[in-house]
């Protein structure tokens, strides 16, 4: 069961480094909008505590981690997650430059 229960955590921590990815990513976006993607699947999976969210946009790249500790336990012991994205920051490119 517990081994489930961090699964399911990981799995959330996982989906929104994704969502905070594609948030991030498009051309006028911002951290805060990355921050805000990864919030709101957090917000209904549950699961996580002390969550850190962390988006960062420089140059033409993306990188996002979300940490946090399983918010409930079965068993003693530190239950953590981690989960990593990254992808370049999308741009139009002209037909001309292609």
């Amino acid at each position: 069961v517990q081994v489930g229960l961090w699964w399911h955590a990981k799995q959330a921590a996982e989906t929104a480094a994704d969502e905070a990815l594609d948030a991030a990513q498009v051309e006028s976006a911002t951290v805060a909008d990355g921050q805000a993607g990864a919030t709101a699947i957090l917000g209904q999976a549950g699961n996580l505590e002390n969550v850190v969210i962390d988006v960062d946009r420089s140059g033409t790249t993306v990188i996002v981690t979300v940490s946090g500790q399983l918010g409930f336990s079965i068993l003693p012991g530190p239950w953590s997650v981690t989960a990593h994205a990254e992808g370049p920051i999308e741009r139009f490119i002209p037909v001309d430059e292609r």
